[in-house]
């Protein structure tokens, strides 16, 4: 059984929004721990330059209507947070044979993760998947924190 198998590829969007804000000279992502690159005031930087994504260039993210960082939306700690929620939806994914890591804070995570990308951009299609912004992933590991981390990983085209 293949859950993805109606979904439709989806083409990333790599255009900034015209009202998104730039700064006047952009730094380098992923040098260091310079978060020029931050408008919402709560990204960390990653060692990972892709991984450096402010929600607040992220389209999707301006469309949820909210000013403040992703992570204040009033939503955010309802779907992406909430412990019931992830365990709920942990046991939906393992109906459809989805493979997750043992260790509690690391399913949770993974989950919410999964919750996040659902909630801006509904479907994504199989071996399609996107960046979160470096204030959710923040605010996620400190949420369900763990000894080590993996960052983000491309999907692997079978």
């Amino acid at each position: 059984m293949d859950p993805y198998r109606d979904t439709p590829r989806r083409i990333p969007a790599t255009a900034v929004r015209d009202d998104a804000p730039s700064p006047d000279s952009p730094p380098s992502p992923g040098e260091g721990d310079d978060v020029r690159w931050c408008f919402c005031g709560h990204c960390l930087p990653s060692t990972n330059a892709e991984e450096n994504v402010c929600c607040r260039v992220v389209p999707e993210v301006v469309a949820k209507g909210n000013d403040d960082c992703i992570t204040r939306h009033a939503d955010f700690s309802s779907v992406c947070l909430n412990a019931a929620v992830l365990e709920a939806m942990f046991y939906i994914l393992a109906d459809f044979d989805v493979q997750m890591d043992a260790e509690l804070h690391k399913k949770y995570r993974f989950v919410a993760y999964r919750l996040f990308t659902k909630w801006l951009w509904k479907r994504l299609g199989r071996h399609n998947r996107v960046v979160p912004p470096a204030c959710v992933v923040a605010r996620i590991r400190h949420e369900y924190p763990s000894a080590t981390y993996v960052g983000f990983q491309h999907p692997h085209l079978d």
